[in-house]
């Protein structure tokens, strides 16, 4: 019998909520950031795993778009406060949250929820383990361009090479931008502030999900990531597939992407 696909309810800006009849206040929350323009489709592929993995928890999905990636702090804040507020009340009374994002969108969209996180409540945000999917990468051009390009649609030859030059374009005007204020590549950013123990505590296990074929994020720029994130403190493991592209590895095999995930969370129980 197939797994029901779970009804989320629109909270705030790219942010909804499932909850189901069963959850408690005890029952786990799974907290998920998706890559940039992740279609629904392909999301509930994930969602409805967890319902089965986790009958009783509470999902509470973050969707990421391109302009999302380019907001400030401030405005980010400010869209992701209903989550927020969702995971306050959550820890408040006892429960335990699973983290788990995907590519540099969703690794994005953490990083700004923790940062929103400690300037709120002046502490790590909440979490019993962590899962980084297909993250994160410095984003060079050629592989930003790549996941830039591959959230666009893809209706001729004519239009894919329109949006190609576009890309492209934007690219150069985000380079000029930093350059002409010193600031470092927001990607470069965003994989040292992953490793930054004021925003994220180290207790919880930190699961690495790769691939050698991905186009978008180099398995070297990730294992570099993990290597840096064990040495500073964190409880890593890495598990990498050979053939599957970006944010796909669950396709090359299941048995080994949830297994990695149930270990985490099994591990981060007994550390907690």
């Amino acid at each position: 019998m197939a797994t029901p696909t779970p009804q989320f309810d629109p909270i705030g800006h790219n942010t909804t909520l499932y909850t189901p009849a069963t959850y408690t206040p005890q029952s786990p929350l799974i907290l998920l950031f998706t890559w940039n323009a992740a279609a629904l489709k392909h999301i509930q592929k994930y969602t409805n795993t967890y319902t089965t993995l986790f009958p009783t928890a509470r999902i509470l999905l973050i969707r990421c778009f391109t302009i999302d990636v380019f907001r400030s702090s401030a405005t980010s804040a400010r869209n992701l406060q209903p989550a927020l507020d969702v995971v306050r009340a959550h820890a408040q009374q006892g429960g335990e949250v699973l983290c788990h994002s995907f590519s540099n969108g969703g690794g994005t969209q953490i990083v700004e929820f923790a940062r929103a996180w400690r300037d709120a409540y002046g502490e790590t945000m909440p979490m019993r383990a962590q899962i980084v999917d297909s993250a994160p990468g410095k984003g060079d051009w050629g592989r930003s361009h790549a996941a830039i390009a591959a959230s666009l649609p893809r209706r001729s030859v004519a239009l894919s090479v329109v949006f190609g030059v576009a890309v492209h374009v934007l690219l150069f005007c985000v380079l000029v931008v930093d350059t002409l204020r010193w600031k470092e590549n927001s990607m470069v950013i965003m994989c040292g502030e992953m490793n930054c123990g004021t925003l994220f505590g180290r207790v919880a296990p930190r699961v690495y999900l790769y691939s050698k074929a991905d186009e978008m994020v180099g398995w070297e720029e990730v294992e570099e990531h993990a290597d840096e994130a064990a040495a500073k403190g964190w409880d890593v493991e890495r598990v990498r597939f050979e053939k599957s592209a970006h944010a796909g590895h669950v396709r090359e095999d299941a048995d080994k992407y949830w297994g990695a995930v149930l270990r985490a969370w099994e591990k981060g129980g007994r550390v907690g």
